[in-house]
């Protein structure tokens, strides 16, 4: 049983080899597996804002793991050779402008 997952773009889980993957719930598959920390920090670094490094920090410190089903999707990526690619749209991209 999958536990639910808070609604957000991105999540950094630590697989059970200690090494981090990063969970889209917008493709429900990793777009990112067998990187360090600095590597996540990194890509968040190249999103352009300091508020996804931040995340990118805290997350890595929570230690979320990659659940046990989904090792499978890490085995497939690899097996591949490379992970799906997210949409072009920016992450949190929702469409709705604010009225000052």
């Amino acid at each position: 049983m999958r536990y639910a997952r808070p609604r957000m773009a991105w999540r950094i889980e630590k697989q059970s080899d200690g090494r981090y993957a990063v969970y889209s719930t917008r493709l429900g598959d990793y777009v990112v597996i067998d990187a360090d920390a600095e590597a996540i920090e990194r890509i968040y670094a190249e999103k352009g804002m300091k508020v996804y490094v931040a995340s990118a920090r805290a997350q890595i410190a929570k230690e979320y793991a990659v659940p046990a089903d989904n090792e499978a999707l890490i085995e497939a990526s690899r097996r591949r050779g490379a992970t799906p690619k997210e949409p072009p749209e920016p992450i949190g991209a929702t469409g709705f402008t604010l009225n000052d």
